[in-house]
């Protein structure tokens, strides 16, 4: 288990740095246009795969995740549903809070399982030769209704569509 950590510490580190070089080039904001992202969020304990993002304005946005997983004619998953606030926006990596729920369901009965409250931090990386994509990972704690806390670990990427920039009326 130690190794996988220090095995993810640096590969964090090793995109980190990656992603910030500055190549000469002017730093522009790559997340300034920001609005609708699709993409895939992976949360741990509770799951998560299809994930949409919708930043309504520069620093606050709204998630949706869906995931949803079948085995002998059942049918079982989660919803979740999240808010995020943007806290720093630096030009290639912003840093964000994120609260929300995630609501478990299956084909048997919906309110079986507890529904999760969660809190964390997050940084979103992003990359200059790719700028409508965004990684992110995601560290916090997770309360069930029954009273259980556990460490969450998150992360996804999400292609975000951005405005097509005017065409220059000069030619």
């Amino acid at each position: 288990m130690k190794r996988i950590l220090i095995a993810l510490a640096a590969v964090i580190c090793i995109a980190g740095i990656a992603v910030a070089q500055d190549d000469g080039a002017e730093q522009v904001n790559l997340s300034i246009d920001r609005q609708l992202g699709v993409g895939i969020q992976l949360d741990l304990p509770f799951g998560g795969l299809i994930s949409t993002r919708y930043w309504i304005e520069p620093s606050f946005a709204l998630e949706g995740i869906f995931f949803v997983w079948g085995y002998e004619g059942d049918i079982e998953g989660t919803i979740t549903a999240r808010t995020l606030y943007r806290i720093a926006d630096a030009p290639v990596v912003d840093f964000y809070a994120v609260a929300g729920a995630t609501l478990p369901f299956s084909s048997y009965g919906y309110g079986l399982e507890p529904i999760l409250l969660s809190v964390a931090g997050g940084i979103e990386f992003g990359f200059r030769s790719a700028p409508s994509l965004a990684w992110n990972i995601e560290f916090g704690l997770s309360v069930s209704g029954t009273g259980d806390v556990m460490m969450v670990f998150g992360t996804g990427i999400h292609f975000y569509f951005m405005e097509a920039e005017p065409a220059d009326a000069d030619g």
